[in-house]
This record gives structure tokens, sequence and C-alpha cells, in this order.
């Protein structure tokens, strides 16, 4: 599977998932490997089978934009960065000269404050590969973009119709392109 310079437009399969999952481990094993120093990814909340949209693309760009004006007025150095643009999603592997866990509560930030923050997961990776959780800080589990349940639970049990997701979406990405300058 190889990144995409135009939006697809199409369905994902799972095994288009799972192989991306698996490419996606092994090019994060290779960053820790070389530089020694924690990562972070960035991919989207994107429910439904289309992941890579010209709205998801703007979305993510907007992600690229925050997290590297939080990281510069943070003083952390990125070391290295790899993104794409794939039929399962836009997606970064960002290595930063930081500490994990100080890096992870950055990140939270970004996710809780910002106008398009719930519709990016990012996460922080420590030095062994393992993710380090919002829990390890003292946060709570990710909230619906719905309701006030975790994300996790509404997702696995279908609480929510497509649709209604896909409008919430829609609904933040409007809001932030009509935010006044």
């Amino acid at each position: 599977m190889l990144p995409s310079d135009e939006p697809s437009h199409t369905g994902v399969s799972l095994t288009q998932m799972l192989n991306r999952r698996e490419q996606r481990v092994a090019e994060q094993q290779a960053l820790l490997a070389r530089f020694g120093r924690p990562l972070v990814q960035l991919t989207l909340v994107t429910p439904g089978p289309v992941k890579d949209t010209a709205q998801a693309r703007f979305v993510f760009d907007q992600g690229l934009v925050a997290l590297q004006q939080a990281l510069q007025q943070a003083g952390c150095a990125m070391l290295a960065q790899q993104d794409g643009h794939w039929v399962t999603g836009p997606e970064m592997l960002m290595v930063i000269d930081a500490e994990s866990l100080s890096l992870k509560g950055m990140m939270l930030q970004i996710e809780e404050h910002h106008v398009l923050g719930r519709l990016w997961d990012v996460d922080v990776l420590d030095l062994m590969g393992s993710s380090v959780s919002r829990q390890q800080l003292g946060w709570p589990a990710r909230r619906c973009l719905l309701c006030d349940e975790p994300a996790h639970a509404c997702s696995r049990s279908g609480q929510h119709a497509l649709v209604d997701l896909q409008r919430a979406i829609e609904d933040k990405v409007n809001a932030f392109r009509s935010r006044p300058e």
C-alpha cells in the first residue's frame, strides 16, 4: 500500500487497515531504534469506511500546524518527521527530543483545547514503543463526540448512527473554518 497525492474517497477494508497498522508499527520501531527518542503519532478520528477525503486532509494539516506550534513554543526539537496520505487516512510520525510523559501532557492539551482537537488522535510512544496513556497522567478516557460517555464504549456498542458522528465532525470543521482570524 502506497501513500497517495490525491484523496481516494473510497472505502477501506479491514485487511487494508490491519496491513497499514502493521506497516506503521514497523516504521515506529525503525524510528525508535534510529533515534532513541519518543514518537508522536497523529492520526484522525474518522468514523466510517472512507478515511481519505479532502476534509480529512484539511483536518490533518491543521493538526500538523497545531503540533508543530506547540512543540516550538515548548522548545522541543523535532528530530525526524514522516507523514503520508493513505487510503486508510492521513498519518504522521514525529521523533521529538523530549520526555515522553511531558510530551503526552502537551498533546492532551492540544486534543482537549483546540477546536479540532477531538478529531485528532495524538499518541505518544515511549522509548520502548509503548503508548503513553491518558490515565498515566490522571486524565479520563476520551469522550464521545456526541455524548459524555467514553468514546471507546460508544464506538464498540455502535451507540450512535454514522451519519450523526459525521455531522458532528462536519460541524466542528465548519466552526473552525468560520472562526475569526
